[in-house]
């Protein structure tokens, strides 16, 4: 079921967006200074489209400063990255295999915070993804560490003002993740980076922000193997769902 907030409602929330980092659209409360400092394309991209509008998979998608991918083409989903709803990273297969993934960092690992992650309920919410809505997708986006996924639990689904045209008609959905359900305990560490990946249909990503973090920083190095399980993850959910329908 769709909610929708009351312009009035909406104008405050959109209001907070310039004047300060903590909001709350649509009963969840965030910081916006806690968005994924970078996001890059794991897998996938955009093929289409002006050549400046173009993605490809990072050579390394576990290396936060990567730029570019094998042929020199843009590699990073700058849309994603921060905290502006007005641009987004959209998730398709492009009409081929394999399937868009995201590949996502913080400055900080995200810790499992205690709590559970529910509409209503948020305060267990370890991650939250900001998707604007071209269609109702329900799930839409998967999470994967270490080859272990997880699908996202719609917290809110509102319309705002993301294009400042006076208009608030721009539906946006917000998904929550537990960590719990990726096997950490409450306290544990999630290794950086994290995986984003399609569930059903095309979702279009236009935030990534953290709820709960840990002090210091995960080493690269112990990155890379849970980007191939990831993928190995990904790609057993893709079969399993084939298998069902």
């Amino acid at each position: 079921m769709k909610h929708l907030l009351s312009a009035a409602v909406a104008l405050v929330a959109m209001g907070a967006i310039a004047h300060a980092a903590p909001m709350t659209i649509g009963g969840v409360s965030f910081d916006t200074d806690n968005a994924a400092s970078t996001v890059l394309w794991a897998q996938g991209g955009v093929t289409t489209g002006l050549p400046a509008n173009r993605r490809e998979a990072c050579a390394d998608p576990t290396d936060p400063t990567s730029t570019t991918g094998p042929t020199g083409v843009e590699c990073r989903a700058l849309e994603a990255t921060g905290f502006d709803l007005d641009t987004s990273a959209e998730l398709d297969s492009n009409g081929t295999s394999p399937d868009d993934i995201l590949s996502v960092f913080f400055d900080n690992p995200l810790a499992n915070g205690a709590g559970n992650c529910a509409a209503g309920d948020f305060a267990g919410c370890d991650l939250l993804v900001f998707e604007i809505l071209d269609q109702p997708d329900n799930p839409t986006l998967s999470l994967t560490i270490g080859g272990t996924t997880i699908l996202g639990v719609l917290l809110a689904d509102v319309d705002i003002d993301t294009d400042n045209d006076g208009d608030f008609d721009d539906p946006v959905a917000i998904w929550g993740y537990d960590l719990t359900g990726l096997g950490l305990a409450i306290g544990d560490l999630a290794n950086s980076p994290l995986f984003l990946g399609r569930d059903v249909g095309t979702p279009d990503i236009a935030a990534i922000v953290g709820q709960n973090f840990g002090d210091g920083v995960i080493p690269l190095p112990a990155a890379a193997p849970l980007f191939f399980a990831g993928l190995a993850g990904l790609g057993f959910a893709a079969r399993r769902r084939r298998k069902a329908v």
